[in-house]
């Protein structure tokens, strides 16, 4: 028997602006009394500064309870009081550029999908690069390989794109990728489709990369359904229409088993997904506030709080990136031949 889709709520605008945004002084100087972290000369500088300037407002996709532990660890560490702001991609997108192009920037710093909207923010000095600036040391603890555009924006976190069961369904667990193509599953796959996002195209890229035209064809076979995103995805697989989805995110599956759904994450090898890349706006309100804070995401302690907080792969971790092969190491997919040899043309 199918369960009913579960829906995932959506949230309006004003709701996304986390409650960090309404302390005003009374906060500021709360804020300014919890930071008793042990600093150098060089930060302790900082953070004076980025004290006097204010709260930091923060622009970012990631999940809003996420949003506010970092707040809160940042704030207990400096005594800068942080204004998060959760917007989906591409409304965030949206927002900042608009308010960029007006000239009156709001966020003091964005930490959201790395994708062409960089290179562009870059060229229309709406975003700072982050190696012309004097960051605290440690900025300099990211490995180079994470210093996207030149130099000029850091990636803080990969999110990596898994399989999404019905626990309730599945009666062993999956191992390995090619299980997609096991007759076992037929009429049991929920898939997004190869063109529905980069992210998308550049996994079914590495499945083509890794095990052959050969693993698309039995993919092919088994007649999956497909879906325009992972949303849509994730709540069919929890009402019981299938079994298995892909792609599977920890933001969307976790807020469906707060629900009480079926759902669960499988970690599977190798995979790709988007990186979430950190900008420092050229017109901040509080430019000390915001190098203290990127320099905090960048550095090996706030990139682990950032990535344990959100089920994501953090640049220090081995482990993690052993099985994360990044978009740049796969060849350009061709969607046009991805989607007929997954039975989509």
């Amino acid at each position: 028997m199918k369960t009913p889709r579960i829906a995932i709520p959506t949230i309006s605008v004003a709701a996304l602006v986390l409650t960090g945004c309404g302390g005003g002084d009374a906060d500021e100087a709360e804020a300014a009394d919890q930071g008793g972290g042990d600093h150098s000369e060089e930060v302790q500088a900082l953070v004076d500064e980025a004290q006097d300037a204010g709260a930091v407002t923060f622009y970012s996709m990631i999940d809003e309870s996420a949003l506010r532990t970092i707040a809160e660890e940042f704030t207990e560490e400096y005594g800068v009081e942080v204004r998060p702001v959760r917007l989906v991609t591409g409304d965030l997108t949206q927002r900042y550029s608009a308010e960029a192009d007006s000239g009156s920037a709001v966020a003091d710093l964005i930490l959201m999908t790395q994708s062409p909207f960089f290179a562009e923010a870059l060229d229309n000095e709406w975003l700072t690069p982050v190696d012309e600036l004097d960051m605290p040391e440690m900025a300099d603890e990211l490995p180079e390989e994470f210093w996207d555009d030149e130099g000029a924006t850091p990636i803080a976190s990969l999110i990596p794109t898994d399989a999404v069961i019905n626990t309730e369904e599945v009666s062993a667990p999956l191992e390995q990728w090619e299980d997609y193509a096991d007759p076992e599953f037929a009429g049991s796959l929920l898939l997004a489709e190869p063109d529905s996002s980069p992210a998308n195209a550049s996994f079914w890229g590495l499945m083509r990369q890794e095990f052959g035209d050969e693993f698309l064809e039995g993919v092919a076979d088994n007649d999956p359904t497909w879906l325009d995103s992972a949303v849509p995805v994730t709540q069919a697989v929890a009402a019981g229409e299938g079994q298995i989805g892909h792609p599977g995110v920890s933001a969307i599956v976790n807020n469906l088993i707060e629900q009480g759904a079926p759902v669960e994450i499988v970690e599977m090898s190798p995979t790709t997904g988007p990186e979430a890349a950190i900008g420092i706006s050229n017109d901040s309100p509080n430019q000390a506030g915001a190098q203290l804070l990127a320099a905090y995401l960048m550095g090996e302690e706030g990139s682990t709080l950032l990535n344990d907080v959100t089920d994501a792969i953090s640049p220090y971790d081995d482990e993690g990136m052993d099985r994360f092969t990044r978009t740049s190491e796969i060849e350009d997919p061709d969607t046009d031949e991805i989607n007929s040899l997954l039975g989509l043309n």
